[in-house]
């Protein structure tokens, strides 16, 4: 049999159960909240990646190719910047900008070309970098990425010496 008790003990009040609610709604909340920024986090990580990954391709094409090459701003622009970079798919609105500096010289004349949708320009030419013995390579990726489609930007620097390193 049932033996009286007071009715107060038996369970949890309305107040307390709406206390327990409003903890658990809480709790969640911010849990998704963390999601949603780790989740941010490690999209921004993965278009740093891909930048990066972008940046060194290109760089080690100017490696690959010979003096000559390196120099002639319209053999970049038809060669090197002629397509899009592998990994530069996963970046929003690149915009690619070279600059080849006389390094070691009197020489401040520079060449610049640039990439965007596609399309590569040259915007100053140096003729005289053929006859320079090294140049400072200046390559940066521009993107827009994570979080709420900020600008971001990546930029590698090279010395690249006529003949190689042992030269």
């Amino acid at each position: 049999m049932f033996s009286p008790v007071n009715p107060a003990l038996r369970g949890s009040t309305l107040i307390e159960s709406a206390i327990a609610a409003a903890v658990c709604a809480l709790f969640l909340g911010s849990l998704f909240t963390v999601n949603t920024s780790t989740m941010e986090s490690i999209k921004m990580a993965r278009e740093v990646a891909c930048a990066s990954q972008v940046l060194q391709q290109r760089i080690e094409a100017m490696r690959i190719a010979n003096w000559h090459q390196i120099t002639d701003a319209s053999w970049i622009q038809g060669n090197l910047l002629n397509s899009d970079a592998a990994g530069s798919d996963a970046l929003k609105n690149v915009f690619e900008t070279l600059t080849l500096i006389p390094y070691g010289s009197s020489s401040t004349s520079t060449t610049q070309l640039t990439r965007a949708n596609g399309a590569a320009t040259i915007v100053t030419q140096n003729s005289s970098l053929l006859t320079e013995n090294a140049v400072k390579v200046i390559w940066t990726v521009n993107f827009t990425g994570a979080p709420n489609d900020r600008p971001s930007s990546r930029q590698t620097v090279a010395i690249l010496a006529k003949g190689g390193v042992a030269k």
